[in-house]
């Protein structure tokens, strides 16, 4: 089990010996998951066969989360003998708040007695962190080391086909660590615990809708008498306040008749020092206009006198 993406798949298809690309397990470079249906395919550990069932992703982006779940829940109940373990695939390089939606996703599914059935696998692992489990355990957050203890300290790390063969020893050993784990683990998840927990799941939720129904229905009562209350004050607020805004408005009335005076004045007061001002300057051209012809006159009187001088100078 996962988030869409994770490897599932891949690994399936590593378990049983088969190509990681090319098994029963139908794998996908997409966000998409390829496995839209639970399949299954037998693997064999110490010469005991397990059968494997691949899961559609958790938060697939084409189905959502509640169908896909429903499909895994019919899986489990086709296990008459039960669920010897769980795996659930985590991205080892993305450690996001969607993986941690995913485990307490997966968690509140299954419930507490799947605990002792859990192991988690990270896939897309580094090379340093395939090679060094302790790399790997160091790159986790606090959520995730959590988790890993809550479920007894069971991972492993699926071997990132990109960078091991199936020939290399770090290939073979950390898948080999996967099925010892498995074969380890004592008891089994039964559909009678995943039935009871659905059933304990539906209870809560059942309680829930009627709790947040009782909240609503007396939220919306309390609301109700709160509106009327406020409905009241609201009325005599607005009462006061339309007073108010007649006073203000009476008020507002008397300063524009105000400033409209003012500005009737400042008007006239503009207007008469236009008047003023041409005028003024009418008589400045007037002015000038008598001095250019007193100029042009006296030029005249000189020149008629000096040509009188001139004649008398003759004779």
């Amino acid at each position: 089990m996962g988030r869409t993406g994770t490897g599932k798949s891949t690994l399936g298809n590593l378990l049983i010996g088969e190509p990681h690309d090319n098994g029963p397990f139908d794998t996908s470079a997409q966000m998409d998951s390829a496995t839209q249906e639970c399949s299954t395919a037998t693997m064999f550990i110490n010469r005991v066969p397990y059968n494997i069932v691949d899961t559609p992703g958790i938060f697939d982006t084409r189905e959502g989360t509640v169908p896909v779940l429903n499909k895994i829940a019919k899986t489990i109940n086709k296990c008459e003998h039960g669920v010897k373990a769980i795996l659930i695939v985590l991205d080892a390089g993305r450690f996001t708040e969607e993986q941690k939606n995913v485990l307490n996703e997966i968690r509140t599914f299954l419930g507490k007695d799947a605990t002792n059935n859990i192991i988690s696998v990270f896939s897309r692992a580094t090379k340093r962190q395939t090679i060094d489990r302790n790399v790997m355990r160091g790159d986790w957050n606090h959520f995730v080391d959590s988790f890993i203890q809550g479920i007894g300290n069971r991972w492993g790390i699926s071997p990132n086909p990109d960078i091991f063969s199936p020939h290399e020893k770090t290939h073979k050993v950390r898948l080999s660590e996967i099925k010892e784990l498995i074969s380890s683990i004592q008891g089994v998840y039964t559909t009678e615990q995943l039935e009871k927990n659905r059933k304990k799941q539906a209870e809560e939720r059942q309680r829930k809708e009627e709790f947040e129904k009782e909240v609503k229905r007396e939220y919306e009562e309390k609301l109700k008498e709160d509106v009327r209350r406020e409905q009241w004050r609201r009325e005599e607020k607005f009462m006061k306040v339309m007073e108010k805004m007649k006073q203000e408005q009476e008020k507002q009335k008397r300063r524009e008749e105000k400033l409209m005076r003012q500005m009737e004045k400042m008007k006239e007061e503009q207007e008469e020092q236009r008047k003023q001002e041409r005028e003024e300057y009418r008589r400045e051209i007037e002015s000038m206009r008598q001095e250019r012809a007193m100029n042009k006159m006296l030029e005249s009187l000189t020149l008629f006198a000096n040509q009188t001088a001139h004649l008398f100078c003759d004779h």
